[in-house]
């Protein structure tokens, strides 16, 4: 299975490289988006800097990682519905679902591709910042890194795959990517801390994972928090991920054979 991963992934690489212009311009998209948030940074203060104190009082170092993150994880959310919409709309979903290899597997491999491609957007999002703008992070606990990664993969992956099964079922209007995408935007902290919110929002965002993946990153990024500090949020990241994966691969499951057996897999 090892070596289909590889050729998928690789397929997925050429085409991406293929077309050089849209790739110049959406690492100059990136960069301009960071630089808007350079100057937003400049004038933010005041009341503000007390949601700010547990980060240096540093709104941009803050921002930055939320800005490179959002990307990241909002790929295990739409990667999957995204790719079945483009299957059905090319017209190959007959042709994928006649090869030997399992759909899931599939998708899976194009995930992994997806966060491969967006774990090089972050990296230029950090480089910009820390090079260029001045951001200021610790490396003292970056070794927790991969294993914020990988929860925080899992966990995503899951809301994706779950957001697939209502592309297969209704094909338009996935209220999954809707709800939890915006969800994500305003309540997981990605733009400003998840103090700044009403106690009813706060609570709301305890159920979102991105609340717990960007408090972990930041933790470590910024302050170069200990295991101790962070070991209650990555374990209810690693519990979401738990439940989130196996029920979301019934749900896929589910729907593929219901859009099997009503003829409507190929339809958009």
């Amino acid at each position: 299975m090892a070596y289909k991963i590889f050729h998928i992934i690789r397929k997925e690489f050429h085409e991406e490289i293929s077309y050089r212009l849209d790739f110049f311009l959406h690492v100059l998209y990136l960069f301009l988006f960071t630089l808007v948030f350079f100057f937003v940074a400049k004038i933010v203060g005041g009341a503000g800097s007390v949601h700010l104190e547990r980060y240096g009082g540093d709104y941009f170092s803050f921002v930055l990682v939320g800005l490179a993150f959002v990307g990241y994880l909002n790929t295990g959310l739409q990667s999957f519905s995204d790719e079945i919409r483009r299957e059905q709309i090319y017209g190959t979903m007959e042709i994928l679902l006649s090869t030997p290899t399992p759909l899931t597997f599939i998708l899976c491999a194009r995930l992994l591709w997806n966060f491969l491609y967006e774990s090089f957007h972050l990296g230029l999002y950090f480089a910009a910042g820390v090079f260029l703008l001045n951001a200021r992070y610790t490396g003292e606990s970056w070794h927790f890194i991969p294993l914020i990664l990988v929860l925080s993969f899992i966990s995503h992956a899951g809301l994706g795959m779950i957001s697939a099964s209502f592309i297969l079922v209704l094909k338009r209007g996935n209220p999954v990517n809707y709800l939890l995408g915006t969800a994500a935007q305003l309540l997981g902290g990605v733009y400003f801390p998840v103090s700044v919110l009403p106690a009813a929002l706060q609570t709301a965002s305890a159920f979102l994972p991105i609340t717990y993946s960007l408090r972990l990153m930041r933790e470590v990024c910024i302050r170069g928090a200990a295991f101790r500090e962070i070991a209650g949020d990555l374990a209810v990241l690693a519990a979401l991920s738990a439940v989130l994966l196996p029920v979301s691969v019934a749900c896929f499951n589910w729907a593929l054979r219901r859009a099997r057996m009503d003829g409507s897999l190929t339809h958009y």
